[in-house]
């Protein structure tokens, strides 16, 4: 869900006023969280969330939207605990319901990922939908996973964080290549392994150690974003351009914080395609700073979400055609 080492966290931020929240339209869902339209407002959506059975106290965790604060407290309607938000068309989210204390799936809701539930107010990208074959061979390496498409590769793609994406990247790959949407290109699962701090964090020497074949994208997720971008910026002659989704670039947590954006130069800053979330208050404005300091070799786009893996798998098929386009 987020940077896993909690030396990894931004610095602390004022948060942003509470998500609003609306009176819960029903309670006699069997299957959640409801999804129902506002009268006339058409940019945003209610989405309402229930937990039936006997408890002291039943929260939300819907990445960057509630947060752990009183906006995740469910009300209570006999034995039925209801939550209603607002929230942008677009949104999506991954999350588990806290039932005194204890983290559970949604038992409401049929749809779940990598442990947790999910939901959303738009369907999930098509770029995600297996093929019939898999037009790809996914082989073992040192650095993690090795992807080769079944046609002649024309590039070359570095994804940091490798062990996250072995479902997710070979499909979205596939359909892109297929798809002429971008061109075939061999693909480097790069494990972060336990040092993963560290490593991320504008290590030259893991960067010299990366994998690369001519004119090579890297791209990364939080740290793996800031790693990304690092890596364009240091060397350039192995990294043609960078994709960062919610990238960490208020790093380091000092005195002496942002460091990479101080680093980048005016004159020949690295191609970079970024990608933030709306609820990623922490994030913003170190991004914006970022973003101006790229000019034009920057582009950049945001998703309704927060930071969160299951906002950014949805989102790394556009990203890729970004960059590469």
């Amino acid at each position: 869900m987020h940077d896993r080492d909690p030396r990894s966290l931004p610095p602390r931020v004022p948060r942003p006023a509470p998500p609003r929240t609306l009176p819960t339209p029903s309670l006699d869902a069997a299957v959640t969280p409801l999804v129902t339209p506002i009268p006339g407002d058409d940019e945003h959506r209610a989405v309402t969330f229930l937990w039936r059975g006997e408890a002291r106290e039943v929260r939300v965790l819907a990445n960057k939207l509630t947060h752990d604060t009183d906006a995740a407290l469910m009300e209570r309607t006999g034995d039925v605990w209801h939550r209603t938000y607002v929230v942008r068309r677009g949104w999506r989210t991954s999350y588990r319901l806290r039932v005194d204390g204890v983290d559970l799936p949604d038992p409401l809701n049929p749809r779940s990922w990598n442990g947790f539930s999910v939901a959303g107010t738009t369907p999930p990208s098509p770029w995600l939908d297996p093929p019939a074959a898999p037009r790809h061979k996914l082989s073992r390496h040192p650095t993690g996973h090795r992807y080769e498409p079944v046609r002649a590769p024309r590039g070359t793609l570095v994804m940091l964080d490798g062990e996250d994406w072995t479902d997710d990247l070979p499909v979205i790959l596939d359909n892109l290549i297929e798809a002429d949407a971008i061109p075939p290109v061999t693909a480097w699962l790069v494990e972060s392994g336990p040092d993963r701090a560290r490593r991320l964090t504008c290590d030259p020497g893991f960067v010299d150690a990366l994998p690369y074949d001519g004119a090579t994208v890297i791209a990364g997720q939080s740290f793996g974003g800031l790693a990304a971008v690092y890596a364009a910026h240091s060397r350039p002659d192995r990294f043609a351009g960078a994709l960062s989704q919610s990238g960490s670039f208020w790093w380091p947590n000092g005195p002496e914080p942002e460091w990479l954006t101080g680093e980048l130069s005016r004159d020949a800053p690295p191609r970079v395609h970024l990608q933030v979330g709306t609820l990623e208050w922490a994030l913003r404005g170190p991004t914006a700073r970022l973003r101006e300091r790229l000019g034009e070799a920057g582009t950049y786009a945001e998703f309704e979400g927060g930071h969160d893996r299951y906002c950014w798998r949805d989102e790394l098929a556009e990203g890729l055609i970004a960059i590469y386009g």
